[in-house]
């Protein structure tokens, strides 16, 4: 028995929906490519080669439209819009299509002549296992894809008057085949999903400061540049904040450097607790923090800094039974205009070094740009 699919937190979920839509539109792209390729060979084949009963010919004409309609729509679709919106559903619609053709065209011969019928079994096997490449979310999936048809051509000859046991019998190799092709679409599911949970990993240590689980000065930047693109398209303001602790170094040499480690810790640890959910903190390097305040303006940034500050002077950090004072500098600076992120780092920097320079334990915001004055002309 497989073990059971491992359990996702809310971020990974939504980095998983974001693959599995990406995945889904590659997938999709190379499925509707050989529906395109290979159903009408099939029908060619009937045609030249064996001779088809022209009502049979017909009648798989129609059937196998299903599918090519569905792939052709589908490569218009991702051509247009560039983008995996949709693909998902897209590539499950295409499934569904295949299989209902091949169980269509199962029933066209049973209830016929009852000609063919093994060939029409063998292209269920067929499909069953083309299916099963394309089904991302593992057995349950075939199970829709696999089961929806089969259902829909019991009910249809049970009302026709064939026995469903009859039906049962002869399918027995395509429902041992669907068997089968669960468990490899299950295994490929988690086979791909632990290789993307294994890079989520191992980009998450790329991203993250170790000692105190905050991003690192690689991973904010682009965040930054990704703010200040949304601030320039909306017209709506962002601010920085440098934080520095005052005298980290006399807590490091009076209680060593395992007490300042925790010291960092809980620093950010306040720090989250002060901030909303879409701001962005990081360590950005020592004893220094930024932190990123989305769609907040100046003023309201030094309100959130001074928030921070008071959280800190307020209240002692308790550490392996040392109460130890600590207290921090913030500078804080507003995006204004056509600045670059490290302008603004840049103001917000020199703020912090105001605040250190007028005694710690404070904030300090940088001066606001002034547009350039305009050039006039000589009379």
């Amino acid at each position: 028995m497989l073990p059971k699919r491992p359990e996702l937190n809310q971020q990974q979920s939504l980095a998983l929906a974001t693959y599995h839509q990406q995945l889904a539109r590659q997938m999709l792209i190379a499925a509707s490519g050989l529906v395109i390729l290979v159903v009408p060979a099939y029908q060619l084949q009937e045609f030249f080669l064996i001779g088809a009963v022209p009502e049979h010919w017909a009648a798989h004409a129609a059937w196998r439209s299903l599918p090519l309609l569905v792939a052709v729509f589908a490569l218009a679709w991702c051509s247009i819009r560039g983008d995996a919106h949709g693909a998902p559903v897209l590539l499950r619609l295409l499934a569904l299509a295949v299989m209902s053709m091949m169980f269509g065209l199962f029933a066209v011969h049973w209830m016929n002549d009852g000609t063919q019928v093994d060939r029409m079994l063998r292209g269920i096997i067929i499909s069953t296992f083309a299916v099963t490449l394309f089904s991302l979310k593992g057995w349950r999936e075939l199970l829709v894809f696999f089961g929806l048809p089969f259902v829909a051509l019991l009910a249809m000859l049970q009302a026709r008057g064939y026995p469903a046991l009859e039906v049962m019998t002869v399918m027995f190799d395509p429902l041992m085949m669907f068997l089968i092709a669960a468990i490899g679409a299950e295994l490929l599911y988690r086979t791909w999903l632990d290789a993307f949970l294994a890079n989520q990993k191992l980009a998450e240590h790329a991203a993250t400061d170790p000692l105190t689980g905050l991003s690192n000065r690689r991973h904010i930047k682009p965040q930054l540049h990704s703010e200040t693109a949304r601030a320039r398209r909306h017209g709506t303001p962002y601010s920085i904040l440098m934080a520095d602790l005052d005298h980290f170094k006399t807590v490091n040499d009076r209680y060593g450097h395992a007490v300042g480690d925790l010291v960092l810790q809980e620093t950010a640890r306040r720090m989250r607790a002060v901030v909303r959910t879409e701001d962005r903190i990081a360590r950005w390097g020592g004893e220094e923090f930024l932190i990123l305040l989305t769609e907040c303006d100046a003023d309201q940034a030094a309100i959130a800094a001074e928030k921070i500050r008071q959280y800190m002077a307020d209240e002692p950090f308790q550490c392996d039974g040392h109460a130890i004072p600590v207290t921090i500098s913030i500078g804080v600076a507003q995006h204004e205009g056509a600045q670059e992120p490290d302008e603004v780092i840049e103001r917000a920097d020199q703020a912090l070094y105001q605040a250190k320079q007028d005694g710690r334990n404070r904030v300090c915001r940088a001066p606001a740009i002034r547009p350039a004055a305009p050039v006039t002309g000589a009379a």
